[in-house]
């Protein structure tokens, strides 16, 4: 009988790094696909017209979103990695995990990724029915 208990204590031990790992991957959020991904689309209560959009924004590695500009101001909190905000007619602003910035109305932006990409959680009030972004023409 003891050694009935013993076996059985030896064998949970031995499957508890196996158990705790499975756990693990399984805990882990899945992170979006590179791009713009809504997650809301609301109107504002006692605000006719005007609607709320929210992003889970995710930039690759090094890479530049194309220049664009949005119909109502945007407002973004970085979640992970570094980015480069550009945006037209103002200086180049380095956005690391915690920042958060406010982007005008119509402002012509193409924020880059840095070397480990960029997560932002991004929160637009706009006029209802207008496209979430708009792409910008190329400067020549």
């Amino acid at each position: 009988m003891r050694l009935s208990w013993v076996i059985a204590a030896a064998a949970y031990a031995v499957s508890l790094p196996f158990a705790y790992a499975q756990a693990q991957q399984e805990a882990e959020p899945t992170r979006p696909p590179p791009g713009s991904n809504e997650v809301l689309r609301s109107p504002i209560s006692g605000m006719p017209g005007v609607e709320v959009i929210v992003s889970d924004v995710v930039i690759p590695p090094n890479a530049q979103v194309a220049r664009h500009y949005h119909p109502g101001e945007e407002f973004l909190y970085l979640i992970e990695g570094t980015a480069i905000h550009v945006e037209e007619g103002k200086p180049d602003l380095p956005l690391k995990v915690g920042d958060t910035y406010v982007i005008p109305p119509r402002a012509i932006h193409a924020p880059k990724g840095g070397p480990e990409g960029a997560r932002a959680i991004v929160f637009r009030v706009h006029t209802a029915g207008q496209p979430e972004r708009i792409e910008a023409p190329e400067t020549p």
